[in-house]
């Protein structure tokens, strides 16, 4: 925020939700106006947000989020080319990256062990493992070690069979397909043994061409023997990455083709469904730069007329059309920028509404899926009860290590008398002086859609907000942890927010916090002074 503080204004042109949130945020605490502009093809615009003129954030209008799909779809049924290219990322995740994190991990169960001191360890049971985990775990230690080029075009060889043959023969005689739209047939072994040229190494080579299954076959292998030698390799997928889009493609296309997914994908097509990337026209961009340095004009005009908080009449909302609209057949619309919508978490500091199943719900699950996830929170901490005493925090200084064991409790099992139908959390981020109330609705039946397999847990924010009740009171006690294994349909995709704690120098002095104080068995806040500008805790 002190960073942002020293400009007069901020422009911003990012390319995803996320980061945007993130500017608006931080533009908002600082009380800087933002020119927030966007392009999509042949369309874009360009508005201005600034609450000390009454404009509306850019959160007050709802943006598009990420699509998702349920992990069943991806690991077994899918039906889309997105499913396949979803599933060769989680396959690069699996064979470069932390083995754990990729969907595609089935390498058996961790049983405890003694090693030859006699301590305790750990080994992994691979009676319950895959196919293919063996020949990935293999490679894993070859790249490692090995720079020949037959150990490692074999070992890539065997990967594919495992993964498009054995592992395919392996469900259909277990009858996982019996009622999927697409029922695979297994990769012919002699198509991996054909060796051809690899095709982004001809000299005709384009990335709109579409390979064959054998061009897909030596394209795979050709990235895993360059993996091997690669001075750096990402261990997540990156779409600016060559090598990683090349295996992601090669990947993709080969499942495609045992479900018989149509149409197979190019290099250059697999990268915008990758990457959700919708090609960029360059005049667009020009237009829509063009105009924020207009409005930049008319901001800093009014600043130096001594009428900052004007900028409502003196800055407009432009929008960008690919087709003459009205009578005057102009592509370049004005109208007045809106004011704040009323229900905006982020300027408004308004509540909202969140229907879950409170007795299925962890802590860590609302954290990941709803709070940061949904919402944008970076450093978030939780206020439960009419004390407002912090069941969980993060950021700088944060008691995070003893909050840690809050995670894994049930949502109706938390400190505070837990969180109940009608239950009011506070989520506050002091990196983006940023505060919302949640109201919680219990529901425990949901619809089942196609694709689904009834186990992820859903949750639906908005509606109709119920009546809070009055929190019970409830002494500190933690029960034993407990373990909930989450089911496969939880998430498919996790944000990191790594942004660094900040307190704003100008907020408010109604902003407490309450913590647990471990020296008694109730529950009290600590000592602390306050002023009009700071807030000073004092342990």
């Amino acid at each position: 925020v002190p960073y942002v503080k020293q400009f007069n204004l901020v422009l911003n042109a990012l390319d995803n939700v996320t980061a945007r949130r993130r500017v608006n945020r931080l533009c908002l605490a600082a009380g800087v106006p933002l020119v927030e502009a966007g392009t999509t093809g042949y369309l874009g615009q360009v508005k201005v947000c600034d609450k000390a003129s009454g404009l509306a954030c850019y959160e007050c209008a709802t943006q598009e989020t990420q699509k998702v799909y349920p992990i069943c779809t991806i690991r077994s049924t899918p039906t889309q080319p997105v499913h396949c290219i979803v599933w060769a990322k989680e396959l690069y995740k699996l064979l470069f990256g932390t083995i754990e994190e990729s969907m595609l991990d089935e390498s058996g169960e961790r049983v405890e062990d003694k090693n030859e001191e006699g301590k305790n360890s750990f080994k992994v049971d691979l009676s319950e493992a895959s196919t293919y985990m063996e020949s990935v775990t293999v490679y894993r230690q070859l790249i490692c070690s090995q720079q020949d080029v037959k150990i490692l075009a074999d070992a890539g060889r065997l990967i594919l069979e495992k993964l498009f043959c054995a592992e395919v023969e392996k469900q259909l005689a277990m009858g996982r397909y019996k009622t999927a739209r697409k029922i695979p047939s297994p990769l012919s072994k002699n198509v991996i043994g054909t060796k051809v040229t690899t095709p982004s190494k001809r000299e005709s080579y384009k990335s709109t061409d579409v390979w064959s299954q054998e061009d897909c076959v030596a394209e795979f292998i050709s990235c895993l023997i360059e993996a091997a030698s690669a001075k750096s390799l990402l261990p997540n997928f990156d779409k600016d990455d060559p090598l990683a889009m090349r295996l992601v493609t090669a990947a993709a296309n080969l499942r495609s083709s045992i479900f018989s997914i149509s149409p197979l994908q190019s290099e250059y097509s697999t990268k915008g469904i990758a990457g959700n990337i919708i090609p960029a026209i360059a005049t667009t961009n020009a237009i829509v730069a063009g105009l924020q340095v207009l409005q930049a004009f008319a901001i800093l005009k009014a600043q130096m007329e001594g009428k900052p908080n004007s900028l409502k009449e003196k800055c407009r909302y432009i929008d960008c059309v690919r087709n003459r609209s009205g009578r005057s057949g102009w592509y370049l619309m004005s109208s007045t920028l809106p004011p704040p919508n009323p229900n905006c978490f982020v300027c408004r500091n308004a509540t909202i509404s969140l229907t879950l199943d409170v007795y299925k719900w962890t802590l860590e699950l609302l954290l990941k899926k709803v709070i940061k996830a949904e919402l944008g929170f970076g450093e978030p901490t939780l206020m439960l009860g009419s004390e407002g005493s912090t069941i969980y925090e993060e950021g700088q200084d944060a008691d995070t290590e003893f909050f840690q064991q809050n995670l894994p409790k049930i949502l109706d099992k938390l400190p505070c008398g837990g969180i109940q139908n009608g239950s009011i959390l506070k989520v506050e981020d002091f990196s983006q002086d940023l505060e919302v109330d949640i109201c919680f609705s219990h529901q425990e039946k949901w619809e089942v859609r196609d694709g689904e397999d009834g186990t992820e847990q859903k949750y639906l924010i908005g509606g109709k907000k119920p009546v809070a009740k009055a929190p019970a009171v409830a002494k500190l006690q933690f029960s034993e942890e407990t373990k909930h294994d989450e089911e496969d349909d939880d998430i498919i995709e996790v944000t990191d927010f790594n942004s660094n704690r900040k307190i704003s120098p100008n907020m408010s002095n109604k902003k407490r916090r309450a913590v647990y104080n471990l020296q008694t068995d109730g529950l009290s806040k600590k000592s602390k002074v306050e002023s009009d500008n700071d807030i000073i805790f004092i342990d």
